[in-house]
């Protein structure tokens, strides 16, 4: 089990919006989305990746 599947649901949601507010590395907010979308979690704003 990595790092990431032992967060919580609401701190892995509230990191990936941080994440986005802060504008980190795309590929971390794609891995924050991953680990999201296999959870099945519903977020309300997607960042656009280039």
């Amino acid at each position: 089990m990595s790092g990431i599947e032992k967060l919580p649901d609401l701190l892995l949601v509230e990191t990936y919006y941080k994440a986005i507010a802060i504008d980190v590395e795309p590929k971390f907010i794609e891995f924050l989305l991953l680990e999201i979308n296999k959870r099945g979690l519903e977020i309300y704003y997607q960042k656009q990746l280039n």
